[in-house]
């Protein structure tokens, strides 16, 4: 098998579950501002017009790329990034999971605008294929 031969997209959500499922039990039960909902967010995405896009976690955020993500094999840096992603966090001391939908690009400027928060994940994740033009998640492009 070449090692650089690039990543499916099926085996990258295939690893992105895979790790979201080891994120979450790394942080049950330990009292983490990170609550165990990683593999629901992904489950999530997955089962969305977001499937035709690679995902990745970076900053506590599922983002997406047009090809394999940077750490991945095959991966270019010249990859167009999906201009939203979901963070996931308890919301605060005390509080129960809340998923965030940024517009925007992490990191970048202008700085993402939050579009909504809420403790479910399937919400956040049709927010965030509501707020991206139809061509960026048509399944037939």
């Amino acid at each position: 098998m070449e090692t650089n031969a690039p990543v499916s997209l099926a085996v990258a959500w295939d690893w992105m579950e895979e790790t979201a499922r080891s994120a979450d039990a790394a942080v049950r039960g330990t009292g983490s501002w990170v609550p165990p909902v990683a593999e629901e967010l992904v489950l999530a995405a997955r089962a969305s017009a977001l499937s035709r896009w690679y995902p990745f976690t970076s900053h506590n955020h599922l983002r997406f790329v047009d090809g394999p993500a940077f750490s991945m094999p095959g991966a270019q840096d010249d990859g167009n990034e999906l201009p939203g992603s979901i963070s996931f966090d308890t919301g605060g001391p005390e509080s129960g999971p809340v998923f965030r939908v940024w517009s925007g690009l992490l990191l970048r400027k202008p700085d993402p605008v939050l579009a909504l928060a809420t403790p479910n994940a399937v919400e956040a994740v049709g927010a965030l294929v509501g707020l991206l033009p139809a061509h960026v998640t048509d399944r037939r492009t």
